[in-house]
């Protein structure tokens, strides 16, 4: 039992999460959590990390006005994928440790990627709506066998993604900045993946490069029944050339797990009927959660230096 650092956890999935918290108060003695379900950020970040030097995050923004006022943080520890919230070159000033466990959370992401193409196709959430109101509709969709699927980003949740397609024949284009290692798939440019895929599923980090990576240049030479998910970052995607694109091409479809601003109840893409929307659960399963916050918890230890 470790008596000695103060952990503060800001995730709220984690803190509501028993098996998790009971893990963590088996190793550290002082433990704080966010039990208030509160999304933390700013001033309520600052005053909640007071006097812990070791803390587990999720999705909030550790920025240099954040990190300048907790002096005694020395490990941050992410409680799932992606650092776009962590200003890097700080942590590295200011000499504080970092957890991360890339891919730990590849399988429900992956899982729900696949879900959202296969809906992409058969548009089923509409049925329930039309048979409430008195509708028997029994419109077509499409097929995944056969399609062409363009996955940007190929690291651990785009190769897993691209395990699940092996049944249905695809011809796979795959988009990464490293060499794609997989013979059967077509290493393409963003603008071939465009040209060619009747999907396109987004895997790609959020960076100063990859945001606002996907606006009109791409959509102007798609398929105009294109189907495009994003279960990466919000910001990739230019939510107003996407907004055009759907409601200017009526069998096209979008479904996004991830918003540029969330929590997204005013975005004007919940209104178009060729557009889906999850609240960024991707790695909300029973089983992802556990990985992922078992390897957070390791991670206040077993840290890079």
């Amino acid at each position: 039992m470790n008596k000695k650092d103060e952990v503060a956890v800001t995730s709220r999935s984690f803190s509501k999460n028993k098996t998790l918290v009971d893990e963590l108060r088996n190793r550290y003695e002082k433990v704080t959590l966010n039990t208030e379900g509160k999304s933390l950020s700013g001033q309520s970040l600052i005053d909640f990390l007071k006097g812990a030097n070791k803390v587990i995050v999720g999705l909030e923004k550790f920025d240099s006005t954040i990190l300048d006022n907790l002096p005694n943080l020395e490990v941050i520890s992410k409680y799932g994928v992606g650092l776009n919230n962590i200003n890097l070159d700080e942590l590295n000033k200011k000499n504080i440790r970092l957890s991360f466990r890339p891919g730990v959370n590849k399988v429900p992401v992956a899982e729900l990627a696949m879900l959202l193409i296969l809906m992409s196709l058969r548009r089923v959430h509409l049925s329930m709506t039309n048979i409430k109101d008195g509708i028997w509709s029994q419109a077509r969709g499409q097929e995944l066998t056969n399609k062409t699927i363009g996955i940007l980003g190929f690291g651990n949740i785009g190769n897993h993604l691209a395990d699940f397609l092996k049944p249905y024949k695809c011809k796979i284009l795959g988009f990464d900045i490293q060499q794609i290692e997989r013979k059967e798939v077509i290493q393409s440019t963003a603008e071939e993946i465009f040209a060619d895929a009747d999907i396109v599923s987004i895997h790609l980090p959020l960076t100063d490069s990859s945001k606002g990576f996907i606006d009109k240049k791409l959509f102007e030479i798609s398929k105009k029944d294109l189907k495009i998910i994003n279960t990466s970052r919000g910001g990739i995607v230019n939510e107003e050339h996407l907004f055009n694109f759907l409601k200017n091409n009526e069998k096209a479809f979008a479904a996004f797990d991830v918003f540029e601003v969330e929590p997204a109840f005013d975005s004007p893409l919940l209104n178009l009927k060729n557009f889906f929307a999850t609240s960024h659960l991707g790695s909300m399963t029973e089983e992802g959660v556990i990985a992922m916050g078992l390897a957070a918890i390791e991670g206040l230890d077993e840290n890079n230096k």
